[in-house]
């Protein structure tokens, strides 16, 4: 019986130090978050891991190479980069989807007055989608930033 007990309080201490672990780092996370930007998106898009609807969302990075869309809704998540650069800053930020057929996938996120940037992975789909219409090479759609959120 007195291991029994033992066992149960071990246990309950055990996710008791897990669940206020968990929400350290939730609130860590988000005191760390900086809004970036907010965008109309006007077709549904890939991103590596998810399927997002048309609508405006809010991007926000997580981490230098973790980025959160805040969709329409309840709709969003989270996108996986690395880091990009370009030859010249531009003067509106934007982010760039590739198109083949009728799929989008969400490529890039520029900062405006920037030359870096973060790139996200070609999806697994978004390989197999390459391959099937290898006749066609994959077209570019930039999208500016409706706003830069005040933090």
């Amino acid at each position: 019986m007195k291991n029994t007990l033992t066992s149960i309080l071990s246990s309950s201490l055990v996710a008791s130090a897990l669940a206020i672990g968990s929400l350290a780092s939730t609130q860590f996370a988000s005191a760390q978050s900086t809004p970036m930007a907010e965008v109309t998106i006007p077709f549904s898009f890939q991103t590596t891991l998810q399927t997002l609807p048309a609508g405006t969302y809010r991007i926000v990075a997580q981490s230098n190479h973790l980025i959160r869309l805040e969709g329409p809704g309840s709709v969003g998540g989270f996108v996986y980069t690395y880091d990009a650069m370009k030859n010249h800053a531009s003067d509106r930020g934007s982010v760039v989807f590739d198109h083949t057929g009728d799929k989008y996938y969400l490529r890039q996120i520029w900062t405006a007055g920037s030359r870096d940037g973060v790139e996200c992975p070609k999806s697994k789909a978004e390989k197999e989608s390459l391959q099937a219409s290898i006749t066609q090479a994959p077209s570019t759609v930039e999208l500016a930033f409706n706003t830069v959120p005040k933090h």
